[in-house]
């Protein structure tokens, strides 16, 4: 092979490992919110505990839900509490307080 035949092949197949590798990314981080999601939701009545205790009615948190938020990674905050991952952490405080053991 020439020389301007290696370079070609050497920046084509470059271009797909880039192209192979920012679509594996997309595909980690879609599982990771999914997960997020997936987390909270596998709680009966948490989703809904969640949105009330954002607009600061904490009584519907139960035990097995904040377990399920105490759980969260601090990349799941701005996917489950979209108003911001503070709302998240003030949730986090609420389900503490409320339960004292919680992690």
């Amino acid at each position: 092979m020439e020389r301007k035949q290696i370079k070609a092949m050497f920046f084509i197949l470059t271009m797909i490992m880039a192209l192979v590798c920012h679509h594996q990314s997309e595909a980690i981080s879609f599982v990771g919110r999914l997960k997020c999601v997936l987390d909270i939701r596998s709680v009966e009545g948490c989703v809904d505990a969640i949105k009330k205790a954002t607009k600061g009615d904490s009584r519907g948190l139960d035990k097995q839900c904040c377990d399920a938020i105490s759980g969260l990674t601090n990349d799941c905050l701005p996917i489950i509490f979209s108003g911001g991952p503070a709302i998240g952490l003030l949730v986090k405080a609420a389900c503490t307080h409320k339960f004292d053991d919680v992690n």
